[in-house]
């Protein structure tokens, strides 16, 4: 199985612009919270949202404002959203809706932000704790009102949880089925300090499927810049999915060498599972792990690349100019991608092996 089709590499970047948010879930995998003073300062945002703008000519075309919770600070954002729009881009909003508690309040919040296209709505067994469902409705109500197209995301450890379905549920009776994404609660983060608790379905082999998530980086207050929003981002610069710290390197130096980056591109193209064949294949299979989470395909690149033995035999394997040039190509046959050929020159090297 290989990504969808319609979702381009580096058409979409992400700015975490704060920790700080209104609740503290228990699966927070960024440990935000109203205790967090970490945040992204406005000049830096306006630059990097610059450098953004014109990386190949308006090449990026969607900008993610996520954190923490992004409506804690209401004047910063519409600040942020309105300069993003003049830049050209379409800007999208994760929150968790604590800012709906009616439709008034869901209808006023949105329409003074003319500059957010899309929404994000967060909730589930964690949020409900603080933040009911009914907030959900209310920013649904308001973003159909408003006309911004919308999803709301649900975390779960389990798909059979009784709570889990009861809200899937209720969410059907509100919105299309097509508008609600689920994701597995992630061990990681504050979630980790709850993992006995979590009863996740274990499964031999790394869920299939290629990730949608590493099309789009995102560049945290600190500014590193991480392929997505997963886990990975806990782990240490060394791993192949930091991509660079845009304090230290322009963005373009930064993207343009992600362009070239092997694994995130197998990722992309089939997911893990693909690595773990590729590890097997080489020998390292007593190396892997013995059990994933399932329907989770963050686990599969979560445990590979948290240990320093994987993911140097990894990057060792993705060195061969073979397995380079299948990735290549296989870009330019999945996604009609050709930079990676042409910038590590894969074609001429392909004519010579004639």
């Amino acid at each position: 199985m290989t990504a969808s089709f319609d979702d381009p590499f580096l058409r979409n970047i992400g700015l975490l612009l704060t920790y700080k948010c209104t609740v503290a879930c228990p699966h927070c995998i960024v440990e935000a919270g109203p205790h967090r003073k970490e945040e992204m300062s406005f000049e830096e945002a306006i630059n990097w949202i610059d450098q953004a703008g014109a990386y190949r000519n308006g090449h990026i075309l969607g900008l993610a404002l996520t954190g923490g919770e992004p409506f804690y600070d209401l004047p910063k954002l519409k600040q942020i959203s309105e300069y993003a729009q003049r830049k050209g881009f379409i800007v999208t909003v994760v929150t968790n809706g604590y800012w709906a508690a009616t439709k008034d309040d869901a209808l006023r919040v949105l329409e003074d932000l003319p500059a957010i296209k899309m929404i994000s709505l967060s909730t589930d067994v964690y949020h409900q704790k603080a933040i009911p469902l009914e907030n959900i409705k209310n920013g649904i109500w308001a973003a159909n009102k408003t006309g911004r197209l919308h999803n709301v995301a649900v975390c779960t450890d389990n798909q059979e949880n009784m709570q889990f379905k009861q809200i899937m549920e209720e969410l059907r009776g509100v919105d299309e089925e097509k508008n609600v994404r689920v994701a597995i609660t992630f061990p990681v983060g504050r979630a980790q300090k709850y993992e006995s608790h979590l009863t996740h379905k274990m499964i031999e082999e790394p869920s299939i499927g290629a990730c949608n998530s590493a099309n789009s980086p995102v560049i945290f207050p600190n500014g590193n810049v991480i392929a997505c929003i997963g886990p990975v981002f806990s782990l240490t610069s060394q791993n192949p999915l930091f991509l660079g710290n845009v304090r230290e390197e322009s963005l373009q130096s930064i993207l343009d060498r992600a362009e070239v980056n092997p694994l995130l591109h197998v990722v992309r193209v089939w997911g893990p599972q693909k690595l773990v064949a590729l590890l097997k294949e080489h020998g390292y299979g007593a190396l892997l792990p013995k059990e994933y989470i399932e329907n989770c395909i963050c686990d599969g690149c979560y445990k590979l690349l948290s240990d320093k033995r994987i993911a140097s035999a990894l990057q060792d394997l993705l060195k061969s100019k073979e397995i380079l040039r299948i990735i290549a190509y296989a870009r330019v046959f999945y996604f009609s991608e050709d930079r990676m050929v042409t910038q590590l020159k894969l074609n001429k090297v392909r004519q010579r092996t004639r």
